[in-house]
């Protein structure tokens, strides 16, 4: 009697099949969307809150020049408008600057409510605050 004792106890396994190497692949790709997509989200808002800060700079920095050059842009205790006058652009009046436009660049209503959060009055003046209201 030939007696083959491979065939009842099959050697152990020493690698994936490949099923499993698509299984295992699959799932890091779902994984590796997963954190593009919340580490996308997080870098977004990052953006966005840098954007603001920046128009809200700007803001200040064109309304300190402005008020030095007797340009009326400043309504004291309200932003909005103040901001509106900056995007309409004024005219200095006096000094160094007299006859030049004070103009910021075109803001959408979004971009105006986000350089508002950075935004306090001092003495009639827009100031930038660090920390956001």
């Amino acid at each position: 009697m030939n007696t083959n004792l491979k065939h009842l106890h099959p050697a152990p396994r020493q690698a994936f099949s490949l099923t499993e190497m698509l299984i295992v692949i699959a799932v890091i790709g779902i994984l590796s969307s997963i954190a593009i997509t919340y580490l996308g989200g997080v870098h977004r808002e990052t953006m966005l809150q840098i954007r603001d800060q920046r128009n809200a700079q700007e803001v200040v920095g064109l309304s300190m020049g402005a008020i030095a050059s007797g340009a009326p842009v400043v309504q004291p205790g309200d932003m909005r408008t103040t901001i509106g006058n900056l995007i309409e652009g004024r005219k200095a009046t006096t000094g160094a600057f007299s006859g030049r436009t004070f103009r910021l660049s075109q803001l959408d209503e979004e971009e105006i409510t986000g350089a508002m959060r950075y935004l306090s009055w001092q003495e009639d003046q827009p100031v930038y605050v660090f920390q956001g209201n």
